[in-house]
């Protein structure tokens, strides 16, 4: 069936974007491939995306498959951009990626499109058990070449692959030759992975706070996924979380994972080099190249953690070093606010170790507490935060159930976007220094400083600031949040106009087009190009306010398209009538509200933008309207000089009256006086 054929054979409506072929309904991602929602494939499946059946339209023989993901997670931006049709030795081959509605959610998402691995996935069970035959296990030593490539092709592109595990390494090839590590790019770096192939930092994070990592800890997961390949399963399956992470804590991760299983001698010397859990001793790339090459280098010799000979003792636990108390202290909150608050750690680490200093800071945590916070609840959160830090400062960000790495805090916004709650905990954490605090200890004053600047906009309250502005400023991969238009995923400013204008087909027209996340996500999507006209938006005066909200989806429009937008011209068509209200001119306001229709018809925000507010127009009718002004002051000048002084012009008038009459009474008297002196003159 041609695809002009297909096209013609709808079996949905061509919002809902699904077509019927002989393989079934699929959907189009980026006009490019097709993807069919009814052939899905199980075995390809990641924990948080669903694989299916694909086809690239222009070339069919070309083997793809697609992972739908989930719309509520974040994905890895930087990867897509970096990786799309690029081809990388030991990395399954990203082909594209691109946003599509899938009819089975109602909902559009990101599709990612791989090279379909023909040999399968290495490992189908996440058990591990028998994961290869022991003909296949022989392999492992061939493969650490190739899949280390892998990490070091990404390292080179400033990329960590965070998902480095057993069941996500798959055949590239028919034969079985090519082994390469699978998708990274669903879901945020690290979420999926099993607590087994995780640092011990990075195993005290919840799953989205793991952040993007360095390199060192891919290799980690390697190592710790040689070991499982190694044996055939995995040694510590059996364990929890909190076991497992408190028994790296205690005997470290080689002893952890090795136990007392036998592994290859070969790979001993690789694996106490992977497995090191002070990563200035973790083997690096080019370590463990050296190591595949042949060379035998000096075994690792873990250094021994720094102990006390006298324990202190808390929940009915002895303690001797300061990251196991750490971790006891962030399991048990409030225990640990009474510990440090009865001054008995500070008088241990001073006869223990003889660290006056973390004594010192200490002391110093629960004052700064006692100063910055009116509770007794948020005291206590802020010194056993520091002091946890403080004992541990490799450890990630604690307070109480959230743990996360400062890096990964656009991961734990993005991944929390509708939970208020954790929401509301990450802005406590931002404003109140607990972040500052982190990085304090760790002696990185630039990224103190870009705290710094996380908090002032975080303490603005405007448009386009806000906590709203640092989940898309700190998180690439975010799709716009905008309760309008959460549903069609537009994590690209140039779909942003498109969205809105389907939005506006069903929408009350009386709601407003714009809200706190569409601003926050147009400033920072389209820079510092917009910001005049955001200070607008946040303008007391409603038609300028109005103005503003014209200006950026005008602007919006021109740049990015599409050429018509009847129905959303129509709804922001209605809210236009205070920019019309502030002409001066009763006529100019009568001639808008006459033609502005016209405009709202042609679908163009540019052109009622340039209608409304034609600036040699407003030009005529502020002049005009500063004229009328002085003419109107003129004449309330003197209706007030002829209104204010009447009661003198009474006065001043009967004067002038009695003046006349007494001249004019003068002059009678005159006149006839000498009518009398004629009068006798005629008679003598």
């Amino acid at each position: 069936m041609t695809e002009t054929n297909t096209t013609k054979t709808q079996v949905h409506s061509s919002a809902l974007g699904s077509f019927l072929s002989r393989k079934g309904v699929y959907t189009i991602v980026k006009g490019k491939f097709r993807v069919y929602p009814d052939l899905p494939l199980p075995l390809l499946d990641m924990p948080n995306a669903k694989a299916y059946q694909a086809e690239e339209i222009s070339s069919p023989d070309h083997k793809i498959f697609a992972l739908v993901c989930n719309p509520e997670l974040p994905v890895r931006k930087d990867h897509i951009k970096a990786r799309s049709g690029l081809k990388m030795e030991g990395i399954l081959p990203l082909v594209d990626a691109g946003v599509a509605l899938w009819q089975p959610i109602g909902r559009k998402t990101m599709v990612l499109l791989y090279e379909k691995p023909l040999g399968g996935r290495v490992v189908h069970s996440k058990t591990y058990d028998k994961i290869l035959p022991e003909e296949e296990a022989e392999k492992i030593t061939r493969w650490i070449r190739p899949l280390l490539m892998g990490i070091n092709n990404l390292s080179l592109r400033g990329l960590t692959h965070r998902e480095i595990r057993p069941d996500n390494l798959f055949y590239l090839d028919a034969e079985k030759t090519k082994v390469v590590w699978g998708d990274c790019i669903s879901s945020p770096p690290g979420f999926d992975q099993p607590p087994t192939f995780e640092t011990i930092e990075s195993s005290m994070c919840s799953p989205a706070g793991r952040g993007n990592g360095l390199t060192a800890d891919d290799l980690y997961a390697f190592g710790a996924t040689l070991i499982c390949l190694g044996l055939g399963y995995n040694p510590v399956e059996s364990l929890s979380a909190d076991e497992l992470l408190e028994l790296k804590i205690y005997k470290g991760s080689y002893a952890t994972l090795i136990g007392e299983e036998r592994v290859s001698l070969g790979l001993i010397e690789l694996l106490r080099g992977l497995l090191a859990d002070n990563i200035s001793q973790r083997w690096d790339i080019s370590s463990t190249q050296l190591w595949a090459d042949g060379r035998r280098l000096t075994p690792v010799q873990a250094k021994a953690i720094k102990a006390s000979q006298r324990p202190f003792l808390f929940n009915n636990v002895e303690y001797f070093s300061y990251r196991t108390l750490a971790y006891a202290f962030s399991k048990n909150w409030e225990m640990a606010a009474e510990a440090i608050r009865s001054e008995k750690l500070q008088t241990w680490l001073i006869r223990g170790f003889d660290d006056k200093e973390v004594a010192a800071a200490i002391a110093k945590s629960i004052d700064m507490a006692l100063v910055r916070f009116s509770t007794k609840e948020k005291q206590d959160d802020f010194y056993v935060a520091r002091t946890c830090m403080l004992l541990d400062p490799s450890a990630p960000l604690r307070v109480r159930e959230c743990a996360f790495m400062p890096d990964a805090l656009g991961q734990m916004l993005a991944t929390y976007a509708a939970d208020e709650r954790m929401i509301k905990t990450l802005i406590g954490l931002i404003a109140t220094g607990y972040l500052e605090s982190w990085y304090e200890f760790h002696r990185d004053r630039v990224a103190e400083q870009q705290v710094k600047s996380l908090q002032i906009i975080l303490q603005k309250p405007e448009l386009g600031m806000g906590i709203e502005r640092l989940m898309y400023d700190l998180n690439e991969g975010l799709p716009c949040q905008s309760p309008l238009i959460i549903r069609d995923y537009v994590d690209d400013i140039k779909d942003l106009m498109p969205a809105l204008e389907e939005v506006a087909k069903k929408t009350d027209p009386k709601s407003e087009p714009m809200d706190r996340h569409l601003a926050a996500f147009i400033a920072v999507k389209f820079g510092t190009k917009l910001s005049d006209q955001i200070a607008l938006l946040n303008s007391p005066k409603e038609n300028v306010s109005v103005q503003g909200m014209l200006n950026i989806f005008a602007t919006l429009q021109q740049t990015f398209g599409p050429e018509k937008l009847y129905a959303f011209c129509s709804w922001i068509g209605a809210l236009l009538l205070p920019i019309i209200n502030s002409y001066h001119s009763l006529e100019k306001r009568q001639h808008l509200e006459k033609n502005l229709p016209k405009f709202i018809r042609k679908g163009s925000l540019p052109d009622i933008l340039s209608f409304l507010d034609n600036k040699q127009e407003r030009l005529l009718d502020m002049n005009y309207f500063e004229q009328a002004k002085k003419e109107y002051a003129k004449l309330s000048e003197e209706i007030d000089f002829l209104d204010g002084n009447r009661e003198r012009r009474e006065k001043e008038g009967l004067l002038l009256g009695n003046q006349i009459a007494a001249i004019i009474s003068f002059g009678i008297a005159v006149l006839t006086m000498f009518f009398l002196l004629i009068t006798q003159f005629l008679r003598g």
